[in-house]
């Protein structure tokens, strides 16, 4: 499952995504700022991350926001944006 996570509510998303093993978080908008330690795969929408200017720790991968579009059309997906 795909969690789309914005700082304002990352603590429920991350605890949530932590609870799923087949978890994928990306972090979107001011989400970019945040570095989660939870055991699943974490992305950052690169260009949020553009836009803010920030330097991703070398565990998150930066993807294209089209990337995400297309991850959202094809698995299910929970919003904590």
């Amino acid at each position: 499952m795909l969690y789309l996570i914005d700082k304002p509510m990352a603590e429920i998303g991350l605890r949530t995504a932590a609870g799923d093993p087949e978890a994928h978080v990306v972090l979107i908008q001011d989400g970019v700022y945040l570095s989660p330690d939870i055991d699943a795969p974490v992305s950052a929408v690169a260009r949020d991350v553009d836009v803010r200017g920030v330097d991703l720790t070398p565990d998150i991968d930066p993807i294209p926001y089209d990337d995400v579009v297309a991850a959202i059309v094809e698995q299910e997906v929970k919003s904590f944006v």
